[in-house]
């Protein structure tokens, strides 16, 4: 038998989370225009091993961070940042999972307890950012209600640029993000 069971992330998931967020973006990126292949076959994992020990070890305000775990392997987190300066709400700022691991509602369970929490902090609405050749993360965001409101021209960890497409979760949206299990 198989147990996912989410839990609030610390400092000793940041090699994890790197290397899950590397992985993630070499499945769902590549031949996409979006990072260049050189990127992702070299310097993103130092990168990322760079940034999540960086924030992991010293989490700005706000920032919370869910790994999921299936029997006891970390296979997803989403880290949300608390954003009270936008019209949008709280930033879901990242949200990966091993390639293996998608498809499975591994990500709506972890967009769900992301959104209980910030319902519990008083927190109304939610977004994040998408690139738009990512056009399978589409599908899964409009899926969970998620409504697109801006098309961005933004520069990417490789020094490129992309669209970025912002999703949204009003209230009601946000309401209904919280009843996913």
């Amino acid at each position: 038998m198989t147990t996912l069971v989410l839990r609030e992330g610390g400092a000793s998931d940041a090699s994890t989370i790197a290397e899950i967020h590397t992985r993630s973006w070499q499945s769902a990126y590549r031949g996409l225009g979006i990072l260049s292949d050189a990127f992702l076959d070299g310097a993103a994992r130092a990168n990322m091993q760079t940034k999540w020990h960086a924030r992991m070890a010293a989490p700005v305000a706000g920032q919370r961070v869910w790994c999921a775990d299936l029997d006891g392997q970390t296979i997803g987190f989403l880290c949300m940042l608390r954003e009270d300066d936008t019209p949008w709400g709280a930033l879901v700022d990242n949200l990966h999972l091993l390639p293996a691991s998608r498809g499975h509602g591994v990500g709506k369970r972890l967009m769900g307890e992301a959104a209980r929490w910030a319902a519990a902090q008083g927190i109304t609405q939610l977004h994040l950012l998408v690139y738009e050749a990512n056009t399978a993360a589409f599908g899964f965001y409009e899926t969970l209600g998620g409504v697109p409101v801006s098309r961005d021209w933004l520069e990417t960890a490789d020094g490129g640029h992309a669209w970025v497409h912002t999703y949204h979760w009003p209230e009601a949206g946000l309401a209904r993000l919280t009843a996913l299990r």
